[in-house]
């Protein structure tokens, strides 16, 4: 008999224990989750918050001043993410109109033609004509007021065809001059 007290009082001892243990792994579970939810909170508020200063720019209508704000916006946000492992950089695409006062007295070579049949990197187009906004003032106030508008914005994972989601941060801007209304 009392063998057998002893034995209910270990088994008791060791369910006990196992209960102690499973509420402590269950609480650790909660934790980490909690942890893990938090932290997807924090990414999904900078995701939002970095996509709405480049959304603002989003509109029907933007002056060439605007656009030149965006470069820099685009410049600086890559320089400062380009350390950050995994981060895509930003790219910004501009089209302009066919026989506007702007493309006629950029150049007649190849390269803005090119920019008017499809979209050119902004980089390369700033790079290809710097030295002739900067030069020629008129030109320069001709490209500050020519009017554009944003024609669509790509998000990371929304074209993925690997099947990879993405972060859902913009990934690619376009734009294209249109006519004074």
């Amino acid at each position: 008999m009392e063998n057998a007290s002893k034995a209910l009082i270990i088994a008791g001892g060791f369910l006990i224990a196992i209960l102690v243990i499973s509420l402590l792994v269950t609480g650790w579970n909660k934790l980490t989750y909690f942890s893990r939810t938090q932290e997807e909170i924090q990414t999904v508020e900078q995701i939002i918050e970095f996509n709405k200063e480049i959304e603002s720019y989003n509109k029907h209508v933007l002056r060439g001043y605007e656009l030149i704000s965006l470069e820099n916006l685009v410049n600086d946000t890559n320089e400062r993410y380009s350390t950050v492992k995994g981060y895509k950089k930003l790219e910004f695409y501009i089209k302009l109109l066919k026989n506007t006062t702007l493309v006629n007295s950029l150049s007649s070579e190849t390269t803005t033609k090119n920019m008017t049949q499809s979209y050119t990197d902004i980089n390369s187009f700033k790079t290809s004509y710097n030295n002739v906004l900067a030069k020629n003032k008129d030109l320069a106030k001709i490209y500050k007021e020519s009017y554009f508008q944003c024609d669509k914005m790509e998000y990371d994972g929304e074209s993925a065809a690997d099947g990879k989601n993405g972060s859902a941060r913009v990934q690619k801007i376009y734009f294209s001059q249109i006519e004074k209304k």
